[in-house]
């Protein structure tokens, strides 16, 4: 809402406020000097007319009878053309123009004229975020383009967030990212871009709190799959998601719809389900795009178990039919979070433990493997056996300010399930606002692959968000 709506607001309750507190005063004023000149009258009559003393004037009870009546008149005809106005500015501000069936009479002016629009009033609110990632490493770091990134210093991301209610029913968001895997060579990309439903217009409201996202996103596998790089608690994905999503997660076009189930055995827990319609393709394990259409599903349980203390679990599945020469594909993944923020000892403090868990059925030689496997796997022989992965990481709040945890990373090469990957990373988060955040990682790797064994890494991450803010990450302490 522009400064112009609000002061024409402000104006208009100003206007209603006096009415209502100065017209009662100004009546009983009015009543006062007709009292007094009644009196006046009535007390010359008795000095002119003897015998009419102690009688009262009709005439001057129906002259004051009907001023009263004219006072109220003029009084509920201000307050009824006060309350038009303030609707009329709502209805302005609200830049809706209400379906037939649904429209609200007061909502119009008495006039009947059409409602304008308010310039402005459904920009999109606006948010650039920065990632900046400096880099040591022990061994040669190669990207997607066969271009070294280890020592460097690299813009890695910009990203525009531009979020709108576009009617009572839905919201819309667009993404646009700036990325440079070879620093200073950047490419634009559609991270997301959807419209959220969160009503219809022919019921009065959702079943079960249905929502329906429509475009393209980031699909509710696991926990981490639908955070953006700046919203990460470490500086990069871990090797799971890497193996099994790819490097970035996973992100697709399609449509998703979220509901709650309810749970009247316990009404301290909550339970959701999420449910989406997928093209194929683009995912590590199944990258073909010819893929046919893939179909992924969520569940949520949500509990608090004290005041305290929550937990949450979840279970993921992914799959596609095979198809187009493409073979069927099906993996899931299990994710965790128990978070504890004692409120006893004030607004900073908290501590969280969570994980995911992925695993599949047979091994994936087509799949899409991260750069330093897939240099490592040249001239090999695909293996078999059943691909799994899991990362664990806690992290512990010392203040307002600083965030500190450590992460184990664990899982196959989907190409030969039977070649090992580790990770142990530990990092510290520094808030300098809710605008800026500064990150140290360390990253120690142990792999069955020549590239990547024994390779020790330092990050320096920098994030910064300047225009509106953008909804905060799970791990941040609101």
């Amino acid at each position: 809402m522009n400064s112009f709506n609000v002061l024409t607001v402000r104006f208009a309750g100003m206007l209603l406020l006096l009415e209502l507190g100065l017209l009662p005063g100004w009546a009983a004023e009015q009543k006062q000097e007709i009292s007094k000149t009644s009196q006046t009258t009535r007390s010359e009559d008795t000095v002119a007319s003897s015998p009419q003393e102690g009688k009262p004037d009709l005439a001057v009870l129906q002259a004051l009878k009907a001023q009263i009546d004219a006072l109220k008149a003029d009084y509920e005809k201000r307050i009824k053309d006060l309350e038009a106005q303030v609707e009329q500015l709502q209805t302005q501000m609200l830049q809706v123009t209400p379906e037939p069936e649904a429209a609200i009479p007061s909502a119009q002016p008495a006039t009947g004229r059409t409602v304008q629009s308010i310039p402005g009033a459904l920009n999109p609110a606006i948010s650039v975020i920065g990632n900046f990632l400096g880099r040591a490493d022990s061994m040669k770091v190669f990207n997607e383009d066969l271009d070294r990134v280890d020592n460097k210093l690299s813009l890695r991301e910009a990203e525009i967030d531009m979020r709108v209610p576009i009617d009572p029913y839905a919201d819309g968001v667009v993404i646009t990212s700036l990325e440079a895997e070879t620093p200073g060579r950047f490419s634009v990309d559609v991270e997301e871009g959807y419209v959220n439903i969160k009503k219809l217009p022919f019921l009065d409201r959702p079943p079960l709190g249905l929502k329906i996202k429509v475009g393209r996103f980031r699909p509710s596998f696991g926990k981490i799959n639908i955070l953006h790089r700046h919203d990460l608690p470490q500086s990069f994905r871990s090797l799971p998601i890497q193996e099994f999503l790819g490097d970035d997660g996973f992100i697709q076009n399609g449509i998703s719809g979220n509901f709650f189930i309810p749970t009247p055995w316990d009404p301290n827990s909550s339970l959701d389900a999420t449910v989406e319609v997928l093209n194929g393709g683009d995912i590590a394990i199944s990258p073909v795009a010819r893929t046919r259409v893939s179909y992924l599903g969520h569940l949520r349980w949500f509990r608090t178990l004290k005041e305290a203390h929550n937990l949450e679990l979840g279970w993921s599945s992914y799959y596609h039919p095979s198809g187009n020469q493409v073979a069927s594909a099906k993996f899931h993944g299990v994710d965790f979070m128990y978070r504890w923020k004692p409120l006893r000892l004030g607004e900073w403090k908290s501590y969280i433990l969570g994980g995911e868990l992925m695993f599949a059925r047979r091994a994936f030689p087509e799949a899409s493997e991260p750069v330093e496997v897939a240099r490592a796997l040249e001239g090999l022989q695909p293996g078999t056996g059943k691909p799994k992965g899991y990362s664990i990481f806690n992290q512990w709040q010392f203040d307002r300010r600083k965030y500190a945890g450590v992460r184990w990373d664990q899982t196959d090469t989907l190409f030969n399930p039977g070649l090992k990957r580790h990770s142990l990373t530990t990092y510290l988060s520094y808030y300098f606002s809710e605008f800026l955040r500064f990150r140290i990682n360390y990253e120690h790797r142990w792999s069955d692959l020549f590239t990547e064994d024994k390779r020790n890494s330092v990050f320096l991450e920098l994030n910064w968000v300047f225009g509106s803010h953008p909804p905060e990450p799970f791990w941040v302490n609101k």
